[in-house]
């Protein structure tokens, strides 16, 4: 009999979550916000990192970068738990609001990110998946199905990876019509939709905001959030790994968003300049179709998956790395393309043989 024996039988179907780094000149394919942080920044950021006790545990809980967190959106920093990266929240939130006895299903629309439904199911979580429209919205009569019973639903507004905005009366609506759901609006993707966060320090207790600093320009940290019901909060920071958060992150992000929130803010509001001329650009494709882009990607529909794989293997050899999402449910002859600097929208024009 084998030690092998033991192993989670629901991990079996999973896939592991491996990429290798790329080299590509133009990496247009990961959402990062492609705009580097300036040298001066840089340099002082080197400093703070200088003056880390590495032979030193960092705070248990980030207590000083919760404050900032706390600070950005007015509420209780006893009511925010860090993890490393949004993943770890997110696994967080399926361990501790599963195993109870009649513990309920995930609910998600589909597409959406994978995480979700990979942290549900390494727990044997019953996932019910509702697709969305043809306009890549929310389907509220399939929502309303699936939700009775339901102990979590991850709702990502703006979504990956169609970079569509879901409707903000519905979501509100949802959370009021079934109290017994945790409702996780996950705003990764918010700054670059500027206005359209669902934040509210008096929502329902059913609601949870998640967050995180990847998308906005400090993706090496891993720095993600959530800001939850109190009750939810100490919850998670009971099954939350003690240390989980390096000091180096927490003295990173807490200078990038308070010392450099200008800057940062600056980075941000050239992103979404240049995703107007990157939809402007692949809107001149004669056989593509643009979805709505609401995060820092586009999302373009070709005649086929040929077409579409074709497309990023001749993008790849110029050098521009953009996403395959042909085999993703409903996204069949789809491309994904993050958006990127003044440089790779002109590396990307000239593979494709356009004007920008």
């Amino acid at each position: 009999m084998s030690w092998q024996r033991h192993i989670r039988p629901t991990l079996a179907p999973l896939e592991v979550y491996d990429l290798p780094p790329s080299t590509a000149p133009s990496r247009m394919h990961a959402n990062e916000c492609p705009e580097p942080w300036p040298l001066e920044v840089r340099t002082a950021l080197g400093e703070i990192v200088r003056e880390i006790e590495l032979n030193r545990y960092p705070d248990t809980s980030g207590r000083s970068l919760r404050r900032a967190l706390a600070d950005k959106h007015g509420c209780d920093p006893e009511r925010i738990v860090l993890g490393n990266g949004s993943d770890e929240i997110i696994s967080g939130l399926v361990t501790a609001l599963s195993g109870a006895p009649g513990a309920g299903h995930m609910v998600i629309p589909t597409p959406t990110f994978v995480m979700y439904a990979h942290s549900a199911q390494v727990f044997g979580v019953d996932v019910r998946e509702v697709p969305l429209t043809a306009a890549l919205q929310l389907d509220a009569v399939g929502m309303r199905a699936a939700l009775p019973g339901a102990a979590v639903c991850f709702l990502a507004r703006p979504n990956n990876p169609t970079s569509s905005l879901w409707d903000a009366e519905l979501i509100h609506a949802l959370v009021r019509e079934f109290p017994a759901t945790v409702f996780v609006i996950d705003e990764a993707y918010a700054a670059y939709e500027p206005g359209c966060s669902l934040w509210d320090p008096a929502a329902p207790s059913n609601q949870v905001h998640m967050g995180t600093l990847s998308k906005i320009g400090l993706a090496a940290l891993r720095v993600g959030y959530c800001i939850a019901d109190p009750a939810l909060a100490l919850a998670l920071n009971k099954v939350r790994h003690p240390y989980n958060v390096s000091q180096t992150s927490i003295a990173v992000a807490e200078a990038a968003l308070t010392r450099f929130a200008d800057v940062q803010a600056g980075m941000i509001a050239k992103t979404i300049r240049n995703r107007g001329r990157l939809i402007e650009l692949l809107g001149q494709l004669p056989d593509a179709e643009l979805f709505p882009a609401h995060a820092n990607l586009v999302l373009l529909r070709l005649p086929d998956d040929a077409r579409a794989q074709g497309l990023v293997s001749q993008l790849e050899d110029a050098g521009v790395r953009v996403k395959d999402v042909t085999r993703v449910a409903g996204l069949s002859g789809c491309v994904r393309v993050s958006v990127g600097t003044d440089e790779d929208l002109e590396r990307l024009a000239l593979a494709l043989g356009l004007r920008l």
